[in-house]
Order: C-alpha cells, then sequence, then structure tokens
C-alpha cells in the first residue's frame, strides 16, 4: 500500500482547486451537529444548578426531568440524523477525491438520506457505535482498537448495498485486518495540524476536518485497490 505521506499527497492533489467544495459539506454538519446536541447542553445547564444548592427539591426533580429529557433527544437526533449525515459526509468527500465529484453537498444528503439508504445507514452506524462502546466497557484501548476495525463501514454501506448493516461491519472488520495500526499513523499524523487548530480557537478544523477524511477515503481506496489485486 501507499505509504501515509502519499496519500497525504495524493488527498492534497485532489482537494487543490475543490478546498470550498470540501469545507461546505463540513460547515453543514457541524453546524447541523450544534443544533441537535443543543438539547444535551441546556440539560447539563439545568442539573448543575443541582450543585448550587440555591434551588427546592420539586425544582431539582423538574432539572433531572430535563436533563433525561434532553439527554434522550440529543441520542436520538444523533442516531437518526448525524449518523447518516456522517456516512453521506465521508462518502462525498470520497467522491470528491476518486471522482472529482463538486456536488458535495447533494452527495452528502443523496448518500446519507437516500430512500434505499437511510435506514441501513442508521443502523449500520448504530451498530457500530453499540459494539464500540460494548468493548470501550472492558477499557478505553479495546474500544479505540475496535473503532478502527469499524473505520470503513461508512464507505462499504454506500459502495455494497447488497450487505445489510451488519454484513457492512463485518466486511470491515475483514478488510481492516492488519492494517488498523496503518490507518491509526494516518490519523496520528495531523497532530501538529490538529494542535494549530486548537490553537486558532478550532477555526483551523473547517479545514483540516475535510482534510482528514480525504486521506481516509484515500486509504479506502488504496485498501480496496490493493485487496482486489491480492485476490
Amino acid at each position: 500500500m501507499k505509504r501515509n505521506r502519499e496519500l497525504k499527497q495524493a488527498a492534497r492533489a485532489a482537494l487543490t482547486g475543490k478546498w470550498g467544495w470540501a469545507v461546505l459539506p463540513g460547515l453543514i454538519y457541524f453546524a447541523v451537529s450544534g443544533v441537535l446536541t443543543a438539547p444535551q447542553m441546556l440539560s447539563s445547564a439545568s442539573t448543575g444548578f443541582l450543585d448550587a444548592g440555591f434551588i427546592t427539591p420539586a425544582l431539582g426533580l423538574a432539572a433531572i426531568g430535563a436533563s433525561l429529557i434532553g439527554t434522550g433527544v440529543t441520542v436520538a437526533a444523533s442516531l437518526f440524523g448525524l449518523e447518516p449525515m456522517k456516512v453521506g459526509f465521508c462518502n462525498s468527500l470520497k467522491v470528491l477525491y476518486k471522482d472529482a465529484d463538486k456536488n458535495t453537498v447533494q452527495n452528502m444528503f443523496k448518500f446519507g438520506f437516500g430512500k434505499e439508504r437511510y435506514w441501513r445507514n442508521v443502523l449500520g452506524m448504530f451498530l457500530v457505535g453499540l459494539f464500540t462502546g460494548l468493548w470501550a466497557l472492558l477499557f478505553i484501548i479495546p474500544g479505540i482498537i475496535k473503532s478502527y476495525a469499524y473505520a470503513l463501514t461508512p464507505y462499504i454501506l454506500v459502495d455494497n448495498p447488497e450487505l445489510g448493516p451488519n454484513q457492512a461491519r463485518l466486511k470491515s472488520i475483514e478488510m481492516m485486518r492488519g492494517y488498523k495500526w496503518k490507518l491509526f499513523g494516518l490519523d496520528l499524523s495531523f497532530i501538529g495540524w490538529i494542535l494549530l487548530c486548537i490553537l486558532s480557537l478550532g477555526i483551523g478544523f473547517i479545514w483540516i476536518g475535510p482534510y482528514i477524511r480525504t486521506a481516509r477515503a484515500a486509504f479506502y481506496y488504496d485498501l480496496v485497490e490493493n485487496s482486489s489485486a491480492a485476490a
């Protein structure tokens, strides 16, 4: 397979002259993410009053109820809204990388919420989150390892419509066998950029997010091509 440096070079080449098209779906994703997670933030703020000691038991119970409702709304919104959007976001940058397709916003919603894709995406990403969480209960390291084993699931859900949601997850495990460390190394190579983004108060993530996702798309295609050649 290509070295990580070559994958990043390929990603930059694909993004040259198309950064705006890559950034736009990311902005939409993060804006929607902020809206959908707002109930959780509000519920956390309400429970914060519990520690202040200035409220009555009745208000305390109301705050707890608001927290539970906010958490439930956020979980449901993430599962039925953000997760399919994440699938669409990843695949919009994948086709931008492979086919120079600039219709990134349209593709994000087509791949994420298409009539024949939506429920597969929801269930597939739910299973990824469920199994990652279960492994993380053992310890954080197994959870991280499994997150890399499932990393290709968003691409497989779109590229292999004949596979069921769990089959897509299992295929990701199979494809990532022996390559989890390589993808981890690719992600780790962006640490310098990520630190700069933090220093820029997060503004830099507008560009580094699509860059990382495009590099991951390059990794995916390189792995698919090598797997096909080996077969």
